[in-house]
């Protein structure tokens, strides 16, 4: 039983941005492991740290996942409805996390919170 539900972030054009960037280049077994973590966490009742924790000084929170020494950070919040985690926008980390990333999720965020219709259930393929 699933007690989350996940979802990714459209466009304004209605393009899924974390599909895009799934299938965007990355390898597809580091595209594997996320989506693997991704549909784990859909049956915790609290996030494990070690997989998912909030980014400081950002009302964000960050997936921890590494593939081939590679660390990739989907970024995201609760919400927008109760049992709801949604995807912004994905990263990698090399050493810190560019602040205009976060930027853009954190506006993503806004977006989600005054317009729910932006975002849709996490696409797995």
């Amino acid at each position: 039983m699933n007690v989350w539900v996940f979802f990714d972030f459209f466009s304004e054009r209605g393009e899924n941005e974390i599909h895009r960037w799934l299938n965007g280049g990355m390898p597809k077994t580091a595209k594997a492991k996320i989506n693997a973590r991704i549909a784990a966490l859909q049956g915790f009742p609290l996030f494990p740290e070690q997989y998912i924790s909030s980014y400081t000084g950002w009302p964000l929170l960050e997936l921890r996942i590494v593939s081939n020494g590679v660390q990739y950070r989907p970024f995201g919040f609760y919400g927008p409805g109760r049992g709801q985690f949604s995807l912004l926008i994905g990263g990698v980390e090399k050493g810190k996390i560019p602040k205009q990333l976060l930027e853009a999720a954190n506006e993503r965020r806004k977006l989600v919170i005054s317009d729910p219709s932006r975002v849709r259930r996490h696409d797995f393929s």
